[in-house]
């Protein structure tokens, strides 16, 4: 039953702008029976990628029609995908999280910054939007610069990267598109780094949990993006507010 339960959370946080990470971290710290490493949590994202080529599966294939529209977004998904990976390949970041006494605290402080970052959203004025094919590579690499902060525990991948193409001028729907888009190599670039270094070692546990999160991620989808066009991201962030006092009151 546990099992499951962690397949439902992580398919809904890893979409909705609450990070699928930091709860996995709250839960762990509450549960002796759950105990995740990153290993784990990356498998687990394994389902959530599944829902994102499910549920975008029609503009996914356009873009393989067209050489030019290959082309365009092989730039901007490369772009946007390096700085995460230099972060993950030159930095002991994962060893930092896996390790750090202090994992709680930690979550709950990058709880508190992205919950401001949400609540504060609807001030963005996104009046004169561009779509994504007006999306540069310069603004491809910035929204990667910011998707490397949700390497921490507490900052949502999908929220931090959508909120970022939403300031920089990309209309709401495109930039979840492009932000969901985005987050294909990365989970599979993160889940095939953890899995060479864990010696390609599988936990069957978590093969259950992987497979309920890819179904409950396509719910997830359409609620991010109800809540993004009605310009309701900022209930988000009271939520993550509340969670960042959570984790500071237990730490």
């Amino acid at each position: 039953m546990l099992e499951i339960l962690t397949g439902v959370l992580q398919g809904l946080t890893e979409f909705l702008p609450i990070s699928s990470s930091g709860h996995l971290v709250i839960i762990s710290s509450l549960s002796s029976e759950l105990d995740l490493n990153t290993n784990d949590i990356a498998f687990l994202h394994i389902g959530t990628l599944f829902s994102i080529v499910f549920f975008y599966r029609k503009r996914i294939f356009e873009i393989f029609v067209d050489l030019d529209t290959f082309i365009f977004y092989f730039k901007i998904i490369l772009a946007g995908v390096i700085p995460a990976v230099l972060i993950g390949l030159l930095t002991p970041i994962q060893n930092f999280i896996d390790e750090s006494p202090d994992l709680i605290l930690i979550t709950g402080a990058s709880y508190l910054i992205f919950s401001l970052l949400l609540i504060f959203s609807g001030k963005i004025n996104n009046s004169e939007a561009l779509s994504i094919r007006d999306i540069t590579v310069s603004q491809a690499f910035v929204i990667g610069i910011a998707q490397s902060i949700a390497l921490l525990p507490g900052v949502s991948r999908s929220g931090v990267t959508l909120l970022t193409a939403i300031y920089l001028g990309v209309k709401k729907a495109d930039a979840i598109y492009y932000s969901l888009l985005l987050g294909i190599p990365t989970i599979f670039g993160a889940w095939s780094l953890t899995f060479i270094n864990d010696s390609f070692q599988v936990n069957t546990n978590i093969v259950l949990p992987t497979i309920v999160a890819m179904f409950t991620g396509l719910l997830a989808i359409r609620v991010l993006i109800n809540f993004t066009t009605s310009s309701k991201l900022q209930y988000f962030g009271y939520y993550c507010l509340l969670l960042s006092v959570f984790c500071f009151i237990t730490n």
